[in-house]
């Protein structure tokens, strides 16, 4: 089993779409090294993003 990736095998393994995985690595949670990705750090990835459902509620001023 190859334990290195490029994108769109990253995006297989992770069950995402390419454009996930690109978002990922924008807000800092998936970093690629000479291009590719590990493939443990994406599963690892995938699993703290499964975790953090949803998006943060606004505080509200009662």
């Amino acid at each position: 089993m190859k334990s290195w990736l490029t994108l769109h095998e990253a995006a297989v393994v992770a069950r995402r779409t390419d454009r996930t995985i690109r978002n990922w690595i924008a807000a800092g949670e998936l970093a690629p090294r000479y291009g590719q990705f590990s493939r443990d750090e994406v599963l690892a990835t995938e699993q703290r993003m499964r975790r953090k459902v949803g998006r943060p509620r606004k505080a509200t001023s009662e």
